[in-house]
This record gives C-alpha cells, sequence and structure tokens, in this order.
C-alpha cells in the first residue's frame, strides 16, 4: 500500500498542528513523544571543558568521474579536483554527559569512516585565474566536482525526509549546481529536472571557484573580473522543500573555506603563481593569520532527550530554539591558544537562534576584538575594537583576535549573551551568557608575522548612474493563514518565478517585513548584494556599501532594505527565502530566474 508523503504545510491544513512535540517519522508518518517523564529540557553538562573543540578535516580527493553531467564540461580541466561524499545515518557525541546521538551527516567516502565527526568534511580551495589569456575559456585552477550520494537508512526513526539536494551556501556556480529546492516538471530549457537526490542514488554538484565575472565581464570586453566578491566562509547544507529544517537541524552541513590566490589580491598585484594560499610569511599576501591560526566556528543548538538523542518539534514554525549551544558539534568544548592573533570564521548553522558572541573572562570583563570579513568575504577595512559580533542565521563574521596580552594560563571564553526563548525574535541582551567555547592562553608570546592591515579590499561604491539603470522590485514578507508569504505566495508555487531578471543588469530589490515582530534574515542565491539603505538611512558599517557585501540581510521586525547587485555568468532558476528554517519550510521562499 502507498504510504503518503505529508509537508508540514500539509499536515497544518489538515489539523494536526500541535502544541506538544511531534515527529515525522518515516515516509512522514505522525508521532508524539511526550512520552512520560520528559520535560523538553536537556540534560545538564556535570563536566563542561573536558573535550578540545572539533575540527573537521577536508575531504580526500578521488579519480575523476568519467560520467560527469556534459553542461559542467566547460569547468573540468586537468586541474579539477574529484571527490565523493555520502549522507548516512551514524552515532555521534556531542558531549560525553550526553551519551551518544543519532545524526544524518555527511562523511568523505575517500577517508576512514571512524575520522567521520558531527560536521562534513570541511573543503578548503583556493580561488584561480579566471580565464585563459589566448582561448578565454574559463580555468578551474582550484574547482571541483562533488558526488553527492544519498545513503540514508530506508526506515528511519523520527522526523527529517530522506530525499535531500545539497546547497553550495554563497557559491557562484551554474544554477543545477546550487542544490534548488525540488524538481521541476516543466524546467527551463537546459535545466535538469531531476535535481533531488532520491535514497540510493546519487548527484553530482560542479564548483569552479572562480570570481564572478569570468563569463560576462570577458564577454562585454571588461579584462578583469571582480575580485572584491571573492568570498571567505561559506557552507554546504541540506536544502530540501518543506524539510530544509529538520535535515540540516540533524546534522547535514560543513563547512566550505575559500583562500584567495594570494598574487591576486587587491592591495598589491603581482603576475599569477601557484603559491599556498594563506601564506603569513609572504608578504605579497595580506598576512591575515593562516592555519593552524585560522578557525572555523558553527554554532548550532540543540535540545537532548535523556537517551541522548536529539528532540525536535516539527510543527513549531515559528522558529525550533534548542537548550545547548554546540560549537563544530561539540557542547562547552575548549581550544588551547598560543600567545599570538587567531582569526575565526563564526557561522551562524542555527535553524532560528541568533547569537552576540563577547570574548570574556571568568568575570564576564569584555575584551576587544577586529572584524575582518562577512559571508561575503574580506571587507573594505577592519572594524577595530568592537566588544562583540552579532550572527543571525547562515550569515558568517569573521574576527581577528590577539592573544598576546593574556598571561599563561589565563582562561577566556566566547559568551552568547543575546537571549532567545522562541523563534519570533531574541528578548534582548543579558550583562551575561551561556559559556560557549573555552580558551586555555598557554605560553610565553610568539614570533607571529601576521597582522591585520588598514586595507583588506577595497572597493566602490555604487554609482549613482548604476543606481539610475536598475530594475526595481519590491518584495514584501508577511505572514498569512498559519504560514509564512512573499508577496502573498507560498514556497510551494516554485513551478513559476515572481521575477525574471536579465543577466548582468543591475537590480535594486527592496525587502519589507511585514509581519509583526517576528525577525527574518533573507537569504538571496547566486549573487552577493551590496545594502543601500536601511529604513530609509545609510546601513550599519559591517554591512554598507563600499565596505562589505553580503548574501544574507537581517529585516528586524517592520524594516525595510534595499539591496544592489547584478547577475552575472549563471541563467537559470533561483531562490531567494528566510533562513529561519521553519519560516523557509513554511513558504517563505519564492523562486526567480535569471534570464541571458
Amino acid at each position: 500500500m502507498h504510504r503518503p508523503r505529508f509537508s508540514r504545510r500539509d499536515l497544518i491544513k489538515m489539523g494536526l498542528m500541535g502544541t506538544g512535540y511531534i515527529v515525522l517519522g518515516p515516509e512522514g508518518r505522525v508521532a508524539r513523544i511526550e512520552a512520560d517523564g520528559f520535560d523538553f529540557q536537556s540534560p545538564a553538562i556535570r563536566r563542561p571543558w573536558i573535550q578540545d573543540l572539533p575540527l573537521p578535516a577536508a575531504p580526500l580527493e578521488g579519480p575523476p568521474f568519467a560520467d560527469c553531467p556534459p553542461e559542467y564540461a566547460r569547468f573540468i580541466d586537468a586541474d579539477t579536483q574529484f571527490f565523493q561524499i555520502e549522507a548516512v545515518e551514524r552515532e555521534v557525541s556531542f558531549h560525553p554527559d550526553l551519551g551518544t546521538t543519532a545524526i544524518w551527516g555527511y562523511r568523505d567516502m575517500n577517508a576512514d569512516p571512524a575520522a567521520a565527526s558531527v560536521l562534513g568534511p570541511t573543503f578548503k580551495q583556493r580561488f584561480g585565474p579566471y580565464a585563459d589569456a589566448l582561448t578565454g575559456k574559463p580555468k578551474c585552477a582550484g574547482g571541483l566536482v562533488v558526488r553527492h550520494h544519498n545513503n540514508l537508512p530506508a526506515n528511519h526513526s523520527g522526523f527529517g525526509e530522506t530525499r535531500l539536494t545539497v546547497h553550495f551556501h554563497g557559491g557562484h556556480v551554474q544554477a543545477q549546481a546550487d542544490g534548488f529546492p525540488e524538481d521541476l516538471v516543466s524546467p527551463p530549457a537546459g535545466f535538469p529536472n531531476k535535481l533531488v537526490i532520491e535514497r540510493g542514488t546519487h548527484y553530482d554538484y560542479c564548483y569552479p571557484m572562480l570570481d564572478p565575472g569570468f563569463d560576462t565581464d570577458v564577454a562585454a570586453g571588461v579584462d578583469h573580473v571582480d575580485l572584491g566578491e571573492t568570498p571567505s566562509t561559506l557552507w554546504y547544507h541540506d536544502h530540501l522543500l518543506d524539510f530544509t529544517g529538520p535535515n540540516a537541524y540533524r546534522g547535514l552541513a560543513g563547512f566550505f573555506l575559500a583562500f584567495d590566490d594570494p598574487n591576486a589580491n587587491l592591495i598589491l598585484p603581482h603576475p599569477k603563481s601557484a603559491l599556498d594560499a594563506g601564506d603569513e610569511t609572504d608578504d605579497r599576501t595580506l598576512q591575515l593569520p593562516s592555519e593552524p591560526f585560522d578557525i572555523p566556528l558553527v554554532l548550532q543548538d540543540k535540545l537532548f532527550a535523556r537517551d541522548g538523542s536529539l528532540v525536535f518539534n516539527s510543527f513549531d514554525h515559528d522558529g525550533f530554539i534548542g537548550d545547548r549551544i554546540a560549537v563544530n558539534g561539540a557542547v562547552q568544548p575548549k581550544l588551547r591558544v598560543q600567545r599570538r592573533k587567531y582569526r575565526f570564521r563564526f557561522l551562524n548553522g542555527s535553524n532560528a537562534r541568533i547569537y552576540q558572541i563577547f570574548l570574556a573572562n571568568g568575570s564576564g570583563v569584555k575584551y576587544p576584538m577586529t572584524q575582518i570579513a562577512t559571508e561575503a568575504g574580506l571587507m573594505a577595512e577592519p572594524i577595530r575594537n568592537i566588544s562583540s559580533v552579532l550572527v543571525y542565521m547562515a550569515e558568517r563574521v569573521e574576527v581577528v583576535i590577539d592573544f598576546t596580552p593574556f598571561p599563561h594560563g589565563t582562561e577566556l571564553f566566547f559568551e552568547n549573551r543575546l537571549q532567545q526563548t522562541e523563534g519570533r525574535e531574541p528578548d534582548g541582551l543579558t550583562s551575561r551568557g551561556p559559556q560557549i567555547l573555552k580558551f586555555i592562553v598557554e605560553g610565553d608570546p610568539v614570533e607571529d608575522p601576521s597582522l591585520v592591515p588598514d586595507k583588506l579590499r577595497p572597493f566602490d561604491k555604487i554609482t549613482d548612474a548604476e543606481k539610475a539603470s536598475a530594475v526595481r522590485r519590491t518584495f514584501e514578507f508577511e505572514r498569512s493563514h498559519g504560514a509564512w508569504v512573499i508577496n502573498g505566495e507560498l514556497a510551494g508555487q516554485l513551478t513559476r518565478p515572481v521575477a525574471r531578471a536579465r543577466l548582468d543588469r543591475p537590480e535594486i530589490w527592496r525587502l519589507i517585513n511585514k509581519s509583526g515582530g517576528w525577525w527574518h534574515p533573507i537569504h538571496i542565491h547566486s549573487e552577493f548584494h551590496r545594502v543601500l539603505s536601511r529604513n530609509g538611512r545609510l546601513p550599519p558599517l559591517d554591512e554598507r556599501d563600499g565596505m562589505a557585501k553580503k548574501d544574507t540581510i537581517l529585516l528586524r521586525d517592520n524594516e525595510s532594505v534595499e539591496i544592489y547587485f547584478k547577475f552575472r555568468d549563471h541563467a537559470g532558476p533561483w531562490v531567494f527565502h528566510c533562513h529561519n528554517m521553519e519560516h523557509e519550510d513554511m513558504a517563505m521562499m519564492a523562486r526567480f530566474d535569471v534570464i541571458p
């Protein structure tokens, strides 16, 4: 007998919405978990700081695929790397006091299974030359093809959906490699109609690692690309329509770190070379702290049952909030640091929680940080001596911290002082908050060739002429009939676009939050954007045009933001949506097409 598969929207329409914690079981079956004695509070952590901060390894390169999709052929050459990743169910430990937890996670198929961590493998790639000087053909130095296999169990228990699609968040790639949320019955010409990875199948994603403009700028006679668009901290996660929230919460996420060609930075241009990325001893680079002093940190809140299993409320479409904060998949880990500068790349990988992170000692005394990047890469200039960073869902913020002044044995903490008890919005700042990562400063000051220069990646502001030539659109984000909508439409309307943007033509979008007290971080696929105004005024420095670029922008209650971009190189269907994953799954998503 065929068992129907229900989305959360279907179940709400059927009147199955409840106040308790509910699990979507195998193939859409509904089951409550209001078991006797379960109080919806995670077990206590009796022994904080006993585990080291996990740093997931990079995947291992494998042999080329003989059957890559033909539409990727122009981006594949002798330098292209090939990887195989599988989504599997496995047991992990977020903390010894919590026991073991079954998750769904990405695993490198070329590596020892025992080496797998809570997070998927961390890709580390360098951006290379954008085109061959003689042929104009895009070169793929640093490019890669990732074959994602769906090996999730046939009869899983609990929440989530064993159909997958992988979004390369922040990437500038072909539309068919972006992780479109569903199969399209009538796709645009040249776009595949099979995108969702069913159990037991795979799908190939091609990531050329080319700066935007490699096609459209060259075609227009421009002899360079916009190096100011080189990203820094990206990530990949499941993006299945209706189930992004439960699938990503269950573990389907991983880092993708990008590094500049050190001879292609805008401060000291030099001929291209094959120098290693991030070599801080080479004075031709920006000399920012590099590995092992360049540390990615993903923040994810979780709720655990007494047996260590993950708890999730599939019907909390305001936004799910957990009561334990994991850093790189570990609850209250520690990191031993030398007395020198470190670079930290924050990623908010939570479904609905927003963080405001302070560096403080055990008594709560705050210490300064320097912000150097947003999710769109390095800013034009650093913002020095900040006391905290706000990191909302899907946003990336990078800071440099100098541990040199702290004596041996000093203990410091990243502390989240933004209280939040529901998905609607944060409750507000508090004087103290949960300590989520402990630093132990060790030794004497060490030789430190790294620095934070006064200029990072300067770029020109959008001109009045560019603004005047832009197509203007307005998108309103609202709550309607128990669901979230954009201009009154549900995400189920992905069969048709709400807008058609022309390739390489300027666009200005006005994003308006009309949903009342809810906050919405809006993520637009394919291109970074410039923030022109916030509520009709100059934006804050960390998102202001001429200073920073973004791929996700926060709309607090009743706010409006104007953003500018051009879609370059890649035509096809794309989506934009709220990155509160429950809002996204409950219909706050729309499709737009980029056409030649």
